[in-house]
C-alpha cells in the first residue's frame, strides 16, 4: 500500500469537508467515559437537635421547604447525569458511524459528506455498533475486575489470619504494608497486561466497526469479518497501526504544548486582575471569559484529530479490502 497517499488523502478529506468536523468534535466530546466522575453529594443533614430553641452552640432549625429543595436538587442532578450518559452513548456511536460512512460514500460514489447524511448513517448503524462495543468490552471488564480481585489477595491473605488471631493493631499494620506492596506490584502487572490487550485489540476493533458500517453487517458477522480481514492482511494493518500510533504520539506532545499555552493565557489574566483588584471575584470572571474560548479551541483541535484519525483508518480499510486486479496475489506482508 502507498501509505503516503493514504496520509495525504486523509488530510485532504478531513480539512476539505466540514461535515466531518462536527462528528469529530462530538466524538472528542463524548468519546471518553460514558459518565463523568461526579463527586459524592455532601451529607446535608445537621445533627439531630434535641428540642429547644437553639442556644449559642446549636444548629439552626431547617424548614421542611429547605429539605424539599435539597431533594429536588439531588433528583435534578441525577436526571442530568443520566441524560448525559445516555446522550454521550448515542452521540458517540452515531458520530463514529457517520465518520466511517461519509468517507466510504465519498470514495465509492463521490458523494459530498453532509451533516444530515452523517446522522442518517450513524443512526442506522447505532445498535450494531453498540452491540459490538458491548460484545468486546464486557468480557474485558470482567477480566479487569477479576485481575483487581487477584491483586487484592496479598493484602487479604496477610491480614485476615492476624485479625482472626486477635493480633494488635501495630502487628496488623506492619503485615498490611507488606501485603499492600505485593498488591501494588500485581496491580501494575495487571495494568500492563490490560494495556497490551487493548493495544492488540485496537486494529481488530477498527476493522470490525468498518465492516459493520461499510458492509452493513450484524454484530457477530462484523466481528468475524473484521477479524478475518486483519488476519489476512496482517502486515499492511500492522504498518498502518504503527503509523497511526506514531501520529497519535506526535499529536499528544503537540497538544500538551498547545494546552499549556492556551490554559496559561486565562490563568495569567486572572492572576493579573486578581492582584490589581485585590479580589478573587474579578479574577474568576476574567478567568472564565478567557478560559471558555480556550477550551473551545482545544475541543475543536481534538475534534479535527478525531476526524482525521477515523478517516485514516477508513482509507486504510478501503485500500486493504479493495478488489485486487486479476493476476495480483494478495500478500500479508506490507507492500
Amino acid at each position: 500500500m502507498d501509505y503516503g497517499k493514504l496520509l495525504s488523502r486523509s488530510f485532504e478529506v478531513t480539512f476539505k469537508y466540514r461535515a466531518l468536523w462536527l462528528f469529530g468534535i462530538l466524538l472528542a466530546l463524548f468519546g471518553g467515559s460514558a459518565g463523568g466522575n461526579f463527586g459524592n453529594i455532601g451529607n446535608f443533614g445537621g445533627g439531630n437537635g434535641s428540642g429547644g430553641t437553639g442556644g449559642a452552640g446549636s444548629f439552626p432549625q431547617l424548614s421542611s421547604g429547605f429539605g424539599q429543595v435539597i431533594a429536588i436538587l439531588i433528583v435534578a442532578v441525577a436526571c442530568f447525569v443520566l441524560i448525559w450518559i445516555v446522550l454521550s452513548i448515542i452521540l458517540r456511536f452515531v458520530s463514529r458511524g457517520a465518520l466511517i460512512g461519509l468517507v466510504q460514500e465519498l470514495e465509492a460514489n463521490a458523494t459530498t459528506p453532509t451533516v444530515r447524511r452523517g446522522f442518517s448513517i450513524g443512526a442506522s448503524r447505532f445498535w450494531q455498533l453498540l452491540g459490538i462495543a458491548l460484545t468486546i468490552n464486557i468480557p474485558l471488564f470482567i477480566i479487569s475486575v477479576a485481575l483487581i480481585l487477584v491483586a487484592a489477595l496479598p493484602v487479604i491473605a496477610s491480614i485476615m489470619p492476624m485479625i482472626s488471631a486477635g493480633r494488635s493493631f501495630d502487628e496488623i499494620g506492619g503485615v498490611f504494608l507488606g501485603g499492600m506492596f505485593g498488591s501494588i506490584l500485581l496491580l501494575c502487572c495487571a495494568g500492563i497486561f490490560l494495556w497490551a490487550v487493548a493495544l492488540v485489540i485496537r486494529p481488530f476493533y477498527e476493522f470490525i466497526v468498518r465492516e459493520c458500517v461499510v458492509q452493513k453487517r450484524g454484530v457477530l458477522d462484523s466481528i468475524r469479518a473484521g477479524y478475518r480481514v486483519v488476519r489476512a492482511n496482517l502486515g499492511n494493518v500492522a504498518v498502518l497501526y504503527v503509523l497511526i500510533v506514531g501520529i497519535g504520539i506526535g499529536y499528544g506532545i503537540a497538544m500538551l504544548v498547545i494546552s499549556l499555552f492556551l490554559i496559561g493565557i486565562p490563568v495569567a489574566a486572572a492572576v493579573l486582575v486578581g492582584v490589581a483588584a485585590q479580589s478573587a471575584g474579578p479574577a474568576v470572571i476574567v478567568g472564565l471569559i478567557f478560559g471558555i474560548p480556550m477550551l473551545l479551541v482545544l475541543l475543536f483541535i481534538s475534534g479535527l484529530f478525531q476526524a482525521f484519525e477515523s478517516t485514516l483508518w477508513t482509507e486504510g480499510y478501503l485500500a486493504i479490502t479493495a478488489p485486487k486486479p486479476p493476476g495480483v496475489v494478495t500478500s500479508t506482508a506490507a507492500s
